[in-house]
């Protein structure tokens, strides 16, 4: 490992450091290696380093827990990439806030960026379940890699709809990459590390609270083109990352949803002040220069036709196409003389190919 690499390391990881204090010493003294070659009174120089920090950057301490870092990334299959480093996404790298170093694991691909990043409420509706499913699963079958936050909810739709595409996603966690949060998520979280990627800036082993989570949403806002809000409430991490998102020059999408839903406040209010109404994942494609013309009519048409349909399900899906208020199992099974027994079989089996979905008023609708 070359110094300079170890040198950040180090540096980031010491106690009391953090971005702003980081880039002043940079700023400073030039690299990360010169900082350690300064004494206290030096390092006091630096806006933002008392004597006590000063200490704690030049204690023995401070190598020993960089050496641990590094010797724990390399036994459990993860990279610590430094923002110097040639694989550092560019998209994080040309952010003022940038995280010093970020943690990898599984890999990341030239071809995920551009990608979107699609997050909202941890406690959501069937509504916002349904929806952040339709549109994540038509970015996953465009080729789009789908940015998320591994939270419950909307975040997790996301991320799931991805895999079940086999397409990209990459997870920004508010902990270290070797906790698992939320523990339900134990088992998606291994299996986006093996299809896609976790990134973290925070230490293997730490874990999240208040001050992480709204640290790792500049993550996911810069690592985007551009953000959707599913749903939101209008004090949320996902309103933080829209707002840090518009901040960044990146567009900001959010959709519109009942006015006396808690859960659709933010998104409403988003829309309110100037982000762009998602009534379609087209109209987010068509807005974006990188995707737009994965929003034609074609496109759409070649995603449906990747689908394999028995003839059942095919004369089930074909009845949902022209009924867009949705049907009832019921209603189903007296159109298309289908017997109910097996309607609910088939209804499951469209469900898992991504092709309907359940709506309030058990119903059933096709995702468009």
């Amino acid at each position: 490992m070359e110094l300079e690499t170890y040198a950040i390391i180090r540096l980031s990881l010491c106690q009391n450091i953090g971005v702003t204090r980081f880039n002043n010493l940079i700023e400073a003294f030039g690299s990360a290696e010169n900082v350690f070659s300064a004494d206290v009174s030096d390092l006091t120089q630096v806006e933002g380093i008392n004597p006590l920090i000063a200490q704690n950057i030049l204690n023995e301490s401070s190598k020993k827990f960089a050496d641990c870092e590094i010797a724990l990334a390399a036994r459990e299959n993860a990279r610590i990439l430094t923002f110097k480093d040639a694989a550092y996404p560019e998209q994080l790298r040309n952010i003022q806030d940038k995280p010093p170093i970020i943690y990898v694991k599984g890999k990341l691909l030239d071809s995920d960026f551009p990608s979107i990043s699609v997050v909202g409420s941890r406690r959501t509706t069937v509504y916002g379940k349904s929806v952040a499913s339709e549109f994540s699963n038509y970015f996953a079958k465009s080729g789009i890699t789908i940015v998320s936050g591994l939270a419950r909810g909307i975040d997790t739709c996301a991320h799931m709809s991805a895999l079940n595409n086999n397409s990209r996603t990459i997870a920004i966690l508010g902990n270290g990459l070797l906790n698992y949060y939320p523990p339900e998520n134990k088992k998606l979280q291994d299996e986006i590390a093996e299809k896609g990627a976790l990134i973290s800036e925070f230490p293997l082993n730490s874990f999240s609270d208040r001050q992480t989570f709204p640290r790792r949403n500049r993550i996911i806002a810069a690592l985007s083109v551009a953000t959707l809000v599913v749903e939101a409430g209008l004090a949320s991490g996902a309103m933080i990352t829209a707002r840090i998102c518009a901040d960044y020059g990146r567009d900001v999408f959010a959709v519109p949803g009942s006015i006396y839903s808690k859960y659709s406040q933010g998104t409403n209010d988003l829309i309110k002040n100037g982000a762009f109404v998602a009534l379609t994942p087209q109209d987010v494609l068509s807005q974006i220069k990188e995707f737009a013309h994965l929003a034609s009519p074609q496109t759409q048409l070649k995603l449906e036709e990747n689908v394999n349909f028995t003839p059942e399900e095919l004369k089930i899906y074909a009845l949902l196409k022209n009924a867009p208020e949705g049907l009832s199992p019921d209603e189903i099974s007296l159109k298309t003389k289908i017997p109910i027994s097996k309607i609910s079989i088939i209804l499951v089996n469209l469900e898992i190919a991504l092709a309907v979905r359940s709506v309030p008023g058990q119903k059933y609708t096709i995702i468009r």
